[in-house]
């Protein structure tokens, strides 16, 4: 292995030595004529295919190498094979492992930018991974082409094993020599194009003029287009913007408008969404490199497939303003030409040239379009240039703001909505009280139970009662028994004043047994006691009080849920509530509590020129806080006095009750309360729709009201 670097100049080589043919004067003619090739060639302006496949052979057959290759470096700053001369034949692959082997020895070649001579079978000795040797039976020669201090490509000759070790060290120096002519070249070719960027500087005064008079996209983006492709001196250029995270083809050069549909627009836009992803400039010249990412080889496939572009270039425009945001290029450029060029690298030289002038017009354009509200404020600037100061154009905006503000609260009507809290209970509903003071002994119904009108619910027992319906039937029994006796004193009279006597006595027995007994039948249904067991009283479900459709059975539902460990065994007073009842599948309402100080407002809104006036109330129950629906308050069920409220916490203000009716006629099918929520005892934020007003009172009325109160009255 040798790692000594020759310059350009190096004195010639002749290979000679043990195991080699003796120099003859053809040999030398051969190689001073291949020097001599190559240095012409170097300085031609060929393109770089026909330019390396012309060295390559040149250099072959100085030497008469019986294989060769040239690997340079591609703008992803990966080695491609340029061109090469019976590689196929040197048994890359004929051992397995063999290929990445050789590729491992080009990288490190290529890193280290030194000469190596290696010997069949040989290795570098450094192992990075995989461990980087010459797979064949042949010497491998490999030199590097260098731009000023950058390593741009690699020379790589096979050489006959038989040559001996002085002879190989000369192959070595004359392939340095060699890749240092290809060093001029790059060299030359760069000039080139720094001569053909030059030329650009006098017409790209007027391109950056025309990009830079708008702040419109879609117009910079076609002067960019249209005025780019005649620079560039291409086929095509194709501007794109990203917007939104996805890219958008502004402008075509040579068309006028850009059809989004078409299909080649649909595929430009992958291909543009897949190298900003990927974030590297795409270059294709004819063939594919399998080392760029999926996404964009088959983006590039499917696009070139519809275009048949031989030449494309894709660059993402990054803004210096970008570059410490994430996410992708705001822009991009695409250059095609239908035809292979003489020579790419001017057309790219240039794309670049006109791709920095691009990036930043378009970045201003794409920024000053995200701006939200353009319509809005670009009128105001007008008006702040106008008035000529920052200063009065703000005092003027807040005047105008203020002023406008004043006239909408006079004069723009504006509906009044007063607060109010209660909860959902159903229309037919019951407290159900003890007909008699007792004791509940048992509850013949469970929470939630279902049952008609009239069925029996609870249990009772009550002494005094007991001891009233006993003294009462001893009182029958006692008064039947002496009335059959009377009735056979009666059948024994001997005469007419025994007779007499016996149905006097008669009558006033009859007169207190049916006074005894209606006095027993009114105390059993009264309390709906028991018969059969004296003190045994029942507490029965009461008749519905309001009229119900045919379709619809009224049934009453228990709505108290712990009244079994309540009320067992309790003293209960015909005053104290035992049970609530409800008709939980009938017509329900809201039982309001309308705080004093509303009150005004409500009945002034009613119209008293109706028969029946009424409201219309927003409802937002506690179980749908989503959802609005709509109620109707008739004044009719307004009570006309204010109560404590007893079931507030801090401070118990007057409240006026009222019912707001859910199933009204003129309440539409979609506010109406559904019936999946009639719950009863639901929460129920309400607003009472009192009228249209001036928009500033009904915003403010409790602000006024404050103010009448305590600034206004106190004066």
């Amino acid at each position: 292995m040798s790692t000594t670097p020759q310059p350009p100049n190096a004195p010639e080589v002749r290979p000679t030595g043990k195991g080699s043919p003796p120099p003859e004067g053809s040999n030398n003619r051969r190689i001073d004529a291949a020097f001599e090739e190559v240095a012409r060639l170097a300085g031609t302006d060929a393109p770089p295919a026909e330019f390396y496949q012309n060295f390559l052979a040149k250099v072959v057959a100085g030497i008469e190498a019986p294989a060769g290759a040239v690997w340079l470096r591609t703008p992803q700053g990966f080695l491609q094979l340029q061109c090469q001369m019976n590689i196929d034949g040197v048994g890359l692959d004929k051992h397995k492992g063999g290929r990445q082997s050789h590729n491992e020895l080009l990288r490190q070649a290529f890193q280290m930018a030194k000469p190596i001579l290696l010997e069949p079978y040989g290795t570098t000795g450094i192992h990075e991974g995989l461990p980087a040797g010459n797979p064949t039976e042949m010497v491998v020669l490999l030199a590097p082409i260098q731009f000023e201090k950058d390593t741009v490509g690699l020379v790589e000759v096979w050489q006959d094993p038989r040559w001996d070790a002085r002879a190989q060290r000369m192959c070595l120096n004359y392939l340095i020599q060699m890749a240092g002519y290809a060093g001029n070249y790059v060299r030359n070719q760069q000039g080139r194009r720094l001569a053909g960027q030059e030329q650009l500087w006098t017409q790209l005064e007027g391109f950056a003029r025309e990009i830079h008079a708008s702040l419109d996209p879609t117009r910079v983006a076609y002067h960019v287009a249209n005025e780019g492709r005649r620079l560039i001196a291409c086929d095509r250029v194709s501007v794109a913007t990203v917007e939104a995270k996805k890219c958008k083809i502004q402008a075509v050069s040579g068309s006028d408008v850009v059809e989004k549909r078409s299909n080649l627009i649909v595929l430009m836009r992958a291909l543009v969404d897949a190298v900003l992803a990927w974030g590297e400039k795409l270059v294709y010249t004819g063939t594919k490199d399998d080392s760029l990412p999926p996404d964009v080889l088959v983006a590039l496939d499917d696009f070139l497939a519809e275009s048949n572009s031989k030449l494309l270039v894709l660059q993402p425009l990054r803004d210096e303003r970008q570059k410490d945001k994430p996410g992708p290029a705001r822009s991009a450029l695409v250059m095609e030409c239908f035809e292979t060029p003489e020579a790419t690298e001017p057309l790219i030289a240039r794309l670049e040239v006109v791709g920095k002038h691009a990036t930043t017009a378009l970045y201003n354009a794409v920024e000053l379009h995200r701006i939200p509200l353009g319509w809005l404020w670009r009128p105001v600037a007008a008006v702040q240039t106008g008035l000529g100061r920052k200063t009065k154009a703000i005092i003027a905006a807040v005047v105008a703001l203020v002023a406008g503000l004043t006239l909408a609260m006079i004069f723009v009507p504006y509906p009044l909505k007063m607060d109010a809290n209660g909860q959902l209970l159903p229309v037919d509903r019951q407290n159900i009280f003890a007909p008699h003071p007792g004791h509940i002994r048992q509850f013949l119904i469970e929470p939630n139970s279902k049952f008609p009108a009239g069925q029996n619910l609870i249990l009772l027992e009550d002494a005094d009662l007991k001891s009233k319906l006993t003294t009462l039937r001893e009182e029958i029994t006692s008064n039947d028994a002496l009335l059959q006796a009377l009735k056979a004193q009666q059948a024994e009279a001997k005469d007419q004043t025994q007779l007499r006597q016996a149905q006097l006595a008669r009558a006033k027995i009859e007169a207190k047994l049916a006074a005894s007994q209606i006095e027993l039948n009114d105390l059993v249904r009264i309390n709906n006691a028991d018969r059969n067991r004296p003190g045994w009283f029942y507490v029965n479900a009461p008749p519905f009080a309001t009229h119900r459709a045919a379709s619809h059975k009224p049934e009453w539902t228990v709505l108290d849920p712990d009244f079994r460990e309540k009320y067992t065994n309790m003293l209960v007073k015909p005053s104290d509530p035992i049970l609530r009842l409800g008709d939980i599948n009938g017509p329900s309402e809201v039982k309001l509590k309308i705080p004093e100080k509303n009150i005004g407002q409500v009945r002034r809104a009613f119209d008293n020129t109706q028969a029946d006036p009424k409201l219309e109330v927003d409802l937002k129950l506690t179980s749908a806080p989503t959802k609005t629906f709509r109620g109707v308050l008739y004044k009719s069920r307004v009570s006309g006095e204010a109560t404590p409220d007893r079931d507030a916490h801090d401070e118990s203000n007057p409240v006026v009750i009222a019912f707001v009716s859910l199933n009204d006629d003129s309440i539409p099918e979609d506010l109406r309360v559904p019936q999946s929520e009639f719950v009863t005892g639901v929460d129920v934020h309400a607003k009472i729709r009192c009228g249209n007003h001036a928009m500033g009172y009904s915003l403010f009325y409790g602000v006024w009201e404050f103010l009448y109160e305590k600034v206004v009255f106190f004066f």
